[in-house]
């Protein structure tokens, strides 16, 4: 009868061992998992990075340093040795002088890029945003990368659904509106404009 109260006790007693040794190796699991990602460094723009590789979505960039990897803004990140925009080195950028000025325009000591390829117009530190696609620095006025001839930044403004102007043209989308009155030109809604003789729809006179 002994015996087999001792033997019910000792299968007890192992049954418990092995639950809690179960337990124990699920909550280092889990330990496991907190400290790796305390350890993951999210860096905004979808790059992430930890203490072995950087991350752009969730995949291994394969010519990414960690120790000197970090995120400048749009898209675009470096290390010491290469420029990335969204994930894929830039080439012909210079990480060493790289930087992001706004608005989707990085630059080099030699060059200007926006959305990840080269510009085609240099742009410089006043850079701003207009809306609409529109941008301006001090001497120029962008829609996109393309300088717009012509159009004065110093009055120049978008006013929304595509169109801009300055005080003597009119644009929408980048194109001027050669027939349009800048001085009484302005924007409706859902696409419509006018001025004080004609009516337009998405950058086309009304018949």
């Amino acid at each position: 009868m002994r015996k087999l109260i001792f033997l019910n006790l000792f299968c007890l007693i192992c049954i418990m061992d092995a639950k809690y040794a179960q337990a124990s190796r699920s909550q280092n699991d889990a330990l496991g998992v907190v400290l790796y990602t305390q350890d993951l460094d999210i860096m905004g723009g979808g790059y992430a990075k930890d203490n072995f590789k950087v991350y752009y979505r969730g995949k291994a960039l394969q010519d990414a340093s960690g120790s000197s990897f970090r995120y400048l803004g749009g898209g675009y990140a470096k290390d010491d040795w290469h420029v990335f925009y969204r994930g894929a080195v830039l080439k012909e950028a210079s990480a060493s002088s790289f930087e992001y000025m706004k608005n989707g325009y990085a630059k080099d000591s030699w060059k200007t890029f926006f959305g990840g390829r080269e510009a085609s117009e240099p742009v410089s530190s006043s850079l701003s945003a207009l809306g609409g696609g529109y941008s301006k620095d001090n001497f120029n006025v962008y829609y996109g990368d393309q300088a717009l001839d012509n159009a004065s930044s110093s009055s120049f403004m978008s006013l929304g659904g595509g169109y801009a102007k300055d005080n003597w043209k009119v644009f929408y989308r980048g194109r001027e509106l050669k027939n349009a009155s800048a001085s009484s030109f302005e924007y409706l809604k859902d696409g419509y404009a006018k001025d004080t003789w004609k009516q337009y729809f998405r950058g086309r006179m009304l018949d």
